[in-house]
């Protein structure tokens, strides 16, 4: 494999901001986050970042936490942010990266880029250098050991796994409603994979880390600092912690200066919530949604589709300072579905959902929705799919792309140039034909069974253009 196997040819948007990031840092594999930011996982762990978490998808699933000295994950429940903050792994991190190499945790970002897919190392790191975040100055604060100032800019908080769904591609790591069911289907599971994928040990799980008054001690003292808050979940608007801090922000002085960005499955969006977004620079809220009606119910157990539609209009009504988009996570259950989701979403004609920019030039999502690639569990990857379902994919497609010529879009911005826009449908197909895990169908089969029997669903009514994978 070439040494830069994922560099992009300056002509193209994503080239260009790869050149602009190595001429600005002398590093091809700089990623602005281990200077910035730090990330939590629901049960207080901390990461690099929720990309490098996925970065061991089919392998290791610690790959991308933080270790402290002892070789254990780095935890907020007994220790603090400041404390792993400047550890030999972050340190090592930096370095790795100022020397022009990839760290173990972040292959993720460069597999999609050499896909030509805007990674999270890409727009986070463009989209801070269009912010006026100064990164020859975060270099020349580096010292030789790879320590920097305890100054942090931006913050992921997932504040626990308390959660109003149970989503098929989820698990008790993430959604407090997937506990009693694990309990009943993982005595069930017979495939290693579904039994590796979905281990999980209550007793080693800490969903109390983030009532911690040291951990909030330490996130007080930070508000001046602070440009950025990433808060998902669980569902986020469901903790009381997420809300207490915001109010602090506002307490504090600082809602002017801080953009609050969201992953929520927008279900307990209310006046309440809106009256207090109000008050910040800017908030960035991206509904979880990725099908409609009965396939969404499906993927999203049990998501009541009239409120998902009420409340999208809700949110688009809501005043500029908000900003609204639809995220939806690529997976073997809805990519066939794809072009008619996308179809519905246009068809709805949201005054500004999906139409705000990413990046320099680059629309949200094409102004559809985003699409985020789903590594994890494996076996619910588009990858998985038959040859012969592929083909499928892409003859539909195919046909998408005519209807979106005729109905949507004919600019070159959409179809030649945002990497948001058309080329992201292209790198999907891309990445689904990239490699064959057909292998874990038998696992795919066997977890579609397990919740249907689970749940008294039927996945071949709502997904019948999939029912041959489970025969």
């Amino acid at each position: 494999m070439d040494k830069d196997y994922w560099v992009q040819p300056e002509t193209t948007r994503l080239g260009h901001w790869q050149n602009k990031v190595k001429t600005l840092t002398g590093s091809s594999t700089f990623c602005i986050l281990p200077w910035i930011h730090f990330a939590t996982r629901p049960n207080g762990d901390m990461r690099l970042c929720c990309s490098s978490n996925a970065s061991g998808a089919g392998g290791d699933h610690e790959v991308g936490l933080v270790k402290n000295e002892k070789g254990q994950s780095a935890n907020f429940g007994r220790e603090t942010p400041m404390s792993a903050w400047n550890n030999e792994y972050m340190k090592d991190v930096r370095l790795t990266m100022l020397e022009g190499n990839i760290p173990s945790s972040c292959t993720k970002c460069f597999e999609e880029e050499s896909k030509n897919v805007v990674s999270k190392r890409m727009w986070e790191t463009g989209t801070w250098i269009n912010d006026g975040i100064d990164v020859e100055e975060l270099i020349e604060q580096t010292a030789d050991d790879g320590t920097v100032p305890e100054k942090l800019v931006y913050l992921d908080l997932r504040l626990g796994h308390t959660c109003n769904l149970k989503c098929v591609m989820c698990s008790p790591h993430d959604s407090s409603r997937w506990v009693s069911e694990h309990k009943k289907i993982f005595p069930l599971f017979q495939h290693n994979e579904l039994k590796r994928q979905m281990d999980w040990d209550s007793t080693q799980f800490n969903n109390y880390w983030h009532e911690n008054p040291d951990f909030w001690k330490e996130m007080y003292a930070q508000i001046p600092n602070l440009k950025q808050v990433y808060f998902a979940g669980g569902e986020p608007l469901m903790i009381k912690e997420h809300k207490s801090f915001i109010e602090e922000i506002v307490r504090q002085g600082y809602q002017d200066q801080i953009l609050l960005r969201y992953n929520s499955n927008g279900i307990l969006v209310d006046d309440e919530i809106i009256e207090l977004w109000k008050k910040f620079k800017k908030v960035k809220f991206a509904v979880s949604l990725d099908a409609t009606n009965e396939r969404n119910y499906y993927i999203r157990y049990p998501t009541e589709w009239d409120t998902v539609v009420k409340n999208l209009h809700k949110l688009d009504a809501t005043p500029d300072n908000i900003q609204v988009s639809i995220a939806t996570a690529i997976q073997i259950l809805n990519i066939k579905h794809l072009p008619d989701f996308a179809k519905w979403k246009i068809e709805q004609n949201f005054r500004k959902i999906n139409l705000q920019n990413v990046m320099e030039g680059m629309e949200a999502g094409g102004g559809i929705f985003n699409m985020h690639l789903l590594y994890i569990p494996t076996y619910l990857s588009i990858k998985c799919l038959p040859p012969e379902d592929k083909a499928e994919v892409r003859k539909k497609f195919g046909e998408f792309a005519t209807w979106l010529h005729e109905n949507y879009r004919q600019d070159d911005d959409f179809w030649k140039n945002n990497p948001y826009g058309w080329k992201r449908w292209q790198a999907v197909l891309d990445f689904m034909d990239s490699e064959d895990h057909t292998d874990l169908l038998p696992a795919f089969k066997e977890y579609i069974e397990k919740i249907d029997e689970s749940r008294s669903l039927k996945f071949e009514d709502t997904f019948p253009e999939l029912k041959l994978l489970i025969k």
